[in-house]
């Protein structure tokens, strides 16, 4: 039987939230138990339906309808969180990929295949439209060679970077040569006529040698995830003649530590992840398996060493609301945190902990929670005379005249019930002085308050 602490340190990194029905479902179970039962998702979890007609509103409608999964309509959000973290890896862009239906396609795969195996998702997402155009392999040409996608699939996709030499980029981007688009019907296009069916020698082995020209550039994502070897020639001196697929390993299971842990990764933990993917020809669920069941992943230094992203910390605000995100419209101001869905930084994807802590990123949450107070008391001024919550309302009459006029400290109490919290008693302790301090009228001005607690943005 785990421990409750256990269980929801397990559901903020994985649920996004430790929703108290979790909680008690998962607590009678055994870490392992609990995992399965958090990693068992849907085969088929659905997609959006577009109703908007211009590419930038299905792009918006895209974005609701992912947060919205992520807060409330997904029986395991661990599939959306797995999909976002292969948004953030394999990423493209709206921007660049010009269209939503594009965008939708790509992460659908990763909402779909992102508990897979790594070698299938790689060379899936590799001749998507959206990911062609995002890293210009689509004129990626055997007379004019575009490195971009070859180069980013080593350096930042699947090895590293300087676990290659440029001959390896070079080799690579001729096996891709050939894969394109049609910017009229947005599909996908093989033009044989651009393909540079040379043998070429990638990481010690030899490909391009026959076969379906249209196999060479997976052939690359075989080589790195099976027999071949970090040249001689490698920047990264230790990783020269090892085999690829161990620092494939090893690179992948960092990124995956620092998505659900947070810290450095031990270095007994990444070998023991290494193992676990190569064992399992990396089939990605029994690696996050070994990596939530490890004991180093419940050490006070991991409970404690995450800062939530601004999408964590939109979903955390959706979750203790029961807002849905259309009628929060919180996008443009995920835009101020730094983090938008469908609008990475860059190729390199958004990154942990530190990166979001900045004065501005911060006046924004500071935004975002009033946005959210506000929405939720809407019609407490004018309307209905009611505070909305997720487990319910509050009405004006009962704080200001009734049940918590002379009782600020029930009223704290009732807040965070309604929104299935619990905080520390320092929090609680400021919150509990600022209530207590309030004119009756004032009181409700605590609710945005909570939303900046600091228990928000530690997951």
């Amino acid at each position: 039987m785990a421990s409750t602490p256990d269980i929801e340190h397990l559901l903020r990194r994985t649920e996004y939230v430790a929703r108290p029905s979790r909680v008690a479902e998962l607590t009678p179970l055994s870490i392992d138990a609990a995992v399965a039962n958090i990693l068992a998702v849907p085969a088929n979890p659905g997609s959006v339906s577009f109703t908007e007609t211009e590419n930038w509103q299905r792009g918006v409608e895209l974005t609701h309808y992912w947060l919205d999964r992520m807060a409330h309509d997904s029986s395991r959000p661990i599939q959306e969180k797995m999909a976002f973290f292969w948004h953030g890896h394999f990423c493209s862009d709206l921007s660049k990929s010009g269209s939503a239906e594009l965008m939708r396609e790509q992460i659908d795969l990763f909402r779909h295949d992102g508990l897979g195996n790594l070698r299938e998702l790689a060379i899936d997402m590799s001749t998507q439209v959206a990911m062609l155009r995002y890293l210009d392999n689509n004129q990626n040409k055997a007379t004019s060679p575009n490195q971009n996608f070859a180069r980013e699939l080593m350096e930042l996709f699947l090895l590293g970077v300087g676990n290659y030499t440029e001959a390896d980029v070079e080799a690579a981007t001729a096996a891709w040569t050939g894969h394109s688009d049609d910017w009229q019907t947005d599909e996908y296009v093989w033009r044989p006529e651009w393909h540079d069916a040379s043998t070429k020698s990638f990481l010690g082995r030899t490909i391009n040698s026959g076969g379906d020209p249209k196999l060479h550039g997976a052939e690359t994502i075989e080589v790195m995830l099976g027999n071949g070897v970090v040249p001689s020639g490698a920047s990264v001196a230790a990783n020269r003649g090892r085999p690829s697929r161990e620092v494939a390993a090893e690179f992948l299971s960092t990124k995956l530590w620092a998505e659900f842990a947070g810290t450095p990764i031990p270095g007994a933990v990444r070998s023991k992840l290494r193992d676990v993917a190569i064992a399992n020809d990396f089939a990605i669920e029994p690696w996050l398996t070994a990596l939530l069941t490890d004991s180093a992943f419940y050490t006070a230094e991991v409970r404690s060493g995450r800062v939530r992203t601004p999408v964590e910390y939109v979903v955390a605000l959706l979750v203790a609301t029961g807002h849905r995100s259309v009628d929060a419209t919180p996008l443009w101001l995920m835009e101020g945190m730094g983090q938008r869905p469908l609008y990475p930084p860059n190729v390199s994807g958004w990154k942990h902990n530190g990166y979001w802590v900045n004065a501005g990123a911060m006046a924004k949450r500071t935004d975002t929670a009033r946005s959210f107070g506000w929405r939720s008391m809407e019609g407490y001024w004018n309307g209905d005379g009611l505070l909305h919550l997720a487990g319910g309302t509050l009405s004006r009459t009962e704080i200001q005249d009734t049940t918590y006029s002379d009782d600020p400290d029930g009223l704290l109490d009732r807040l965070l019930e309604l929104m299935q919290l619990e905080l520390t008693s320092s929090s609680k302790g400021a919150l509990s002085a600022m209530v207590n301090d309030a004119s009756r009228w004032e009181r409700i001005d605590v609710l945005p308050l909570i939303l900046l607690a600091p228990e928000f943005h530690v997951a």
